[in-house]
This record gives C-alpha cells, sequence and structure tokens, in this order.
C-alpha cells in the first residue's frame, strides 16, 4: 500500500513539475509573473478560481463539518455561490478592466491614495497569515492520522512544493496547474463516493443509520440564523476575497471572467456534492472519530483501496497546494509590488527594474509562506473553523472597499480607509478565537462577527465618504 500511494505522488509532483518548468522561461516581467500578462481564458481561468476556493477548508474541513453535523451545512455552499453571481454581476468584470496588478493596486488607484494601498496590503497579509496556517495545519491532520508523523514534516512539505512551483512560473504556471489539481480532485471524488456508498451499505441504509444516530445529521445541525451567517461569510468574503479576485487580472477580458464564474461554479457544484456525501458516509463507517478533520486521512488509509486511497490523498493535497499557491502569490505580491513598489521605494527614491522586483515578489512569496508555521502547529481550532474566521476578516475588511468602490462613484479614500480598519476592529473583537467575544453582552455575542464586520465597515465607509466629499467641495468653493 505505501509504494502504490509513493508512486502515486510522485507521479503527480512529476506532473506539476513539468508543468512549472514550461512556464519559468516567461516569468520575465512582473506583469507576466503577477498576471500571465492577462492571457488566460475561460475554462483554465474558471479552473483556477475553483481551485484556489476548494481548499483544505473543503477536503479536511468542510467533510469533517458534514461528518460532524450531517446534511444541514450543505446550506452554506448556497451562500459561497450567491457571492460568485455577486462577484460575476458586480466585481469581477470591473475589476478586470481596471489594469491593477493586485487588489491593493487597484485600491490605491481607485482612490489615488498611497496610504490605502499600504493598509490594503498589509491587512490581506494579516487575513492570509491566519488562512495559510489552516491549509497547513490540514496536511499536518492528514499525515498525523495516518502515517503517525510529526505535523512539521507534512507542512514543510506543502510548503516547499507550493513556493517552488510558484516562485518558478507566477500566475501563468500556477493557472495550468490549478487545472490540472481541479481534474485531480474531481477525480479523486468521482473514484471515491461510489465505494464509500458501497461500504455504507447504500444511501438508504446509510440515511437510516444515520437518523437512529442523531436525527440533526438529516435534518439540521445548526439554527438558521448559524446557517445564514456561515453563508454570508463566505459570500460575502468570495465576491471580495483578494487571492480569488486576483486571478481576474490574468483574464482576457471582461466575458472572459464572467464565463470564468460559472465554470467555476459547475466545477465547486460537483466537488460540494461529493463532500457532502463522503462526510455522511464516514459517519457511517466510523462513527465515532475523536476529531471530525480526521475524516479524510481515515477514509483514503482505512476504507478506501490503495490505489483510490492515493487518488483521494492527492486530490487533498491538490486542494491544499491551490489555495496555498495563490494566497502566497497575492500576500506576497502585497509586500512586493503595493508596500515596497508603490510606497518605500518612491519615498527613499530607489529605483528598479523588472528583473529585480521579479526577484523581490518571489522573495515576499517565501516570507509569507514561513510565516502561518507558528499558528499552524499550535492548532487554535479546528480547520473549518479558521477557515470560516479569515472570511469573516476579509468580508469585513474587504467589502465596502471593493464593492461599493466599484460601483460607488461617490466613495473617497478617507471612506475606504475607515471601512477597512474598522470592519477590521469590529470582527476582531467579535470573534471568539481572540478571546474577546466572551467579554461581550450576551445579546451582542450572539451576533455573527462577519455581519457586525461587514454592517459597521459598510456605514463607516458611506459616512466618511460622504462626508470628506463634503468637506472637498466646501474647501474648493472656499477657494473659488
Amino acid at each position: 500500500m505505501n509504494w502504490t500511494y509513493i508512486i502515486v505522488v510522485v507521479a503527480y509532483l512529476a506532473a506539476m513539475a513539468a508543468v512549472a518548468f514550461r512556464g519559468h522561461r516567461r516569468s520575465a516581467s512582473e506583469e507576466e509573473f503577477l498576471t500571465a500578462s492577462r492571457s488566460i481564458g475561460p475554462w483554465i481561468g474558471g479552473a483556477t478560481l475553483a481551485a484556489t476556493q476548494i481548499s483544505a477548508g473543503t477536503f479536511v474541513g468542510t467533510l469533517g463539518q458534514h461528518y460532524w453535523t450531517g446534511v444541514g451545512f450543505i446550506w452554506a455552499w448556497f451562500g459561497m455561490w450567491g457571492g460568485w453571481f455577486l462577484c460575476a454581476a458586480f466585481v469581477a468584470p470591473k475589476l478586470q478592466e481596471s489594469g491593477a496588478l493586485t487588489i491593493p493596486d487597484y485600491i490605491g488607484r481607485r482612490y489615488n491614495s498611497v496610504i490605502a494601498r499600504v493598509i490594503s496590503a498589509l491587512l490581506i497579509v494579516f487575513a492570509y497569515t491566519i488562512l495559510l496556517s489552516a491549509q497547513y495545519q490540514a496536511a499536518g491532520e492528514v499525515f498525523r492520522a495516518t502515517f503517525g508523523l510529526s505535523p512539521i514534516f507534512p507542512m514543510l512539505l506543502i510548503l516547499v512544493s507550493t513556493v517552488l512551483y510558484t516562485l518558478v512560473g507566477g500566475v501563468r504556471t500556477g493557472s495550468y496547474i490549478d487545472m490540472l489539481q481541479t481534474l485531480a480532485m474531481i477525480l479523486g471524488l468521482a473514484v471515491g463516493v461510489p465505494l464509500l456508498i458501497y461500504e455504507a451499505g447504500g444511501l438508504q441504509t446509510a440515511g437510516q443509520f444515520l437518523a437512529q444516530l442523531d436525527s440533526r445529521l438529516v435534518g439540521s445541525y445548526y439554527t438558521p440564523g448559524q446557517l445564514v451567517a456561515f453563508g454570508l461569510a463566505f459570500g460575502l468574503s468570495i465576491s471580495t476575497s483578494p487571492y480569488e479576485l486576483a486571478r481576474f487580472y490574468s483574464m482576457r477580458d471582461a466575458k472572459t471572467a464572467r464565463y470564468a464564474v460559472g465554470v467555476s461554479i459547475f466545477f465547486q457544484f460537483l466537488i460540494g456534492s461529493a463532500i457532502m456525501i463522503l462526510g455522511l458516509m464516514m459517519r457511517v463507517i466510523f462513527p465515532h472519530l475523536t476529531s471530525p478533520d480526521q475524516a479524510s486521512a481515515v477514509m483514503a488509509f482505512e476504507v478506501l483501496p490503495p490505489l483510490a486511497g492515493a487518488l483521494f490523498l492527492v486530490a487533498i493535497f491538490s486542494a491544499v497546494m491551490s489555495t496555498c499557491s495563490s494566497i502566497l502569490i497575492v500576500a506576497g505580491s502585497g509586500l512586493a509590488h503595493d508596500v515596497y513598489g508603490n510606497w518605500l521605494a518612491p519615498k527613499l527614491g530607489w529605483r528598479h527594474d523588472n528583473r529585480f522586483l521579479v526577484l523581490l515578489n518571489r522573495v515576499a512569496v517565501v516570507a509569507v509562506g514561513l510565516l502561518p508555521l507558528y499558528l499552524a502547529l499550535h492548532k487554535f481550532e479546528i480547520v473549518q473553523f479558521i477557515v470560516l474566521e479569515a472570511a469573516k476578516f476579509i468580508a469585513s475588511m474587504f467589502f465596502a472597499a471593493v464593492v461599493f468602490g466599484l460601483n460607488w462613484r461617490g466613495a473617497t479614500a478617507q471612506g475606504a480607509i475607515g471601512g477597512m480598519l474598522s470592519g477590521f476592529l469590529v470582527t476582531w473583537i467579535w470573534s471568539k478565537p481572540f478571546g474577546w467575544n466572551s467579554s461581550l453582552p450576551p445579546f451582542l455575542a450572539q451576533i455573527d462577527s462577519a455581519e457586525v464586520g461587514v454592517v459597521v465597515s459598510s456605514l463607516v465607509f458611506f459616512a466618511v465618504s460622504r462626508m470628506t466629499a463634503v468637506r472637498k467641495q466646501y474647501e474648493y468653493a472656499s477657494k473659488g
């Protein structure tokens, strides 16, 4: 069995290395490294959006949630797809046409503010440090549950392999590897689903067992309010998520961006449905795992035949690596392109050519990749809740500045800065993992941090924008 796993994983890594080598020679300029010279088509673009979205939070966290809570968590996907439709209608086309290279680059151009650019870049690094730690933690959970290895080894394996192919070819290489990874995910699930249904005794038998074990598993484990909160957190973050939105910069035009969103939803529907079935079937076969995050690994090594288990393991690593690659590009470019290239270097009077800027982006990718290891090793929460917390921060910080900024001419730089910072602070106060939620009054603690963060940041965004716009008009009239 070990040789089967080794052969499949090595073949997969070799295929990724071949794709990365082909893209290496073309990444000589910063625009090519960050946007693939805006040449990606709808199917590759849709696959890369899906692969970026389908992360460790899906194959380990979401599967674990369905294992633990049953069918009900499927409603979170509808909130996510609602976010994608919002993105396709109001965000993606305009963002693709903006000519920016990164999300902070767009914010800096839209609001004509270096400060807004730098703040957004630093907030992205913060949020994605949390999200990246979830990806590392998922890899650690899989290896710990199956091979008994210390989590540091798989974390370093994911870090090194992802950083290497991201460094080599940038967004172009990452996009083609994302297509390969999406196909690997679908293949692994296509093999796993019928085998798990068979092992569980069929859908009807499995449903009867789950109903007897806990009736909430075939009904609704969560309250409607909790499901709405999950949907809002995922949906609002998707419509403004920098590591997803940055992919639109690499696409040919606005029409391609809209088409790619549809392709992405199609892939996500297939993967999300399969993940739900696998989680439920694993609860039937192993009703009492110590942690829901172990369900994926136990399935791959205890239930599936060696070849099928190896394919599913590759699917998990594909999900982790595709998300890690996108995060590394976005967070690294925020430091290199936006903080250094568009703020620090001009302020100090330094000038650099394209080759140096590409090198700096690569150095930033390595730095960002190392940051979340501490969080992942200390395992503050289960994977899905870490992903959810990161989504809440992203939605609260960027929804107003990006979505309203793209569609409202009255937005100002001060409004954008106020909206981003207030969203960050409110979400921090309301977030349970950071320890502040318990000190709030009970009626406030019950409100989800994503709901509060988006509402407060939007109100601050509009209020400050209106006040600063009126002030500018008054100053202009006074000078006249």
